[in-house]
């Protein structure tokens, strides 16, 4: 739909500036000719022979002339000044859509970087999730080490300590049997 609105305005600015260049010389030849058609009705020799129409049609024919030669002025100049404007907002949309386009690119790379940070943030959560889980793990791990040392750090003291007393038993045995008590 944009496709040929744009090719339409293109041509149109292609054929004012066509246009334009000869303007000078379109304005110039249009106030030689408004010239010459005014100063014709003044000069006119039927009017001041007397075999023209009456002279109160003639008035009303030049104040015609000069209302329409007024208003054709006026309106050349309301279509300049639209052409200008045109050319500007033509100028201005093509602005405004090259930057809307960048915006929306801009938009589109936005949403995926948004989009692979929040996949990354999950994977992350994942990854101190199961960290937690390991430390947990580990921590019930080292409780149950810490148990057993416990354990067997009272089962080689009592070894120790039984085996003392039958060391000791033997030793005073062995010192009664020999005497040496």
């Amino acid at each position: 739909m944009a496709d040929w609105s744009t090719r339409y305005l293109a041509a149109l600015d292609a054929r004012d500036r066509r246009e334009s260049a000869h303007r000078s010389y379109v304005d110039a030849y249009t106030r030689l000719a408004d010239r010459k058609n005014s100063s014709a009705i003044t000069t006119n020799p039927r009017t001041a022979s007397g075999d023209s129409p009456n002279h109160d049609e003639i008035t009303r024919l030049r104040q015609d002339l000069s209302t329409t030669q007024a208003a054709r002025s006026s309106l050349s100049s309301q279509l300049q000044t639209l052409q200008t404007t045109t050319t500007s907002l033509t100028t201005s949309n093509a602005t405004l859509t090259s930057q809307l386009t960048s915006v929306h690119k801009q938009l589109a790379s936005l949403e995926r970087k948004l989009k692979d940070r929040d996949e990354e943030l999950r994977e992350k959560k994942k990854l101190v999730e199961e960290v937690q889980d390991e430390i947990l793990v580990l921590t019930m791990e080292l409780n149950a080490v810490g148990r057993e040392k416990e354990k067997l750090k009272n089962e080689n003291g009592e070894l120790v300590r039984r085996w003392m007393e039958r060391m000791t038993t033997e030793v005073d045995r062995a010192n009664r049997d020999s005497g040496w008590e």
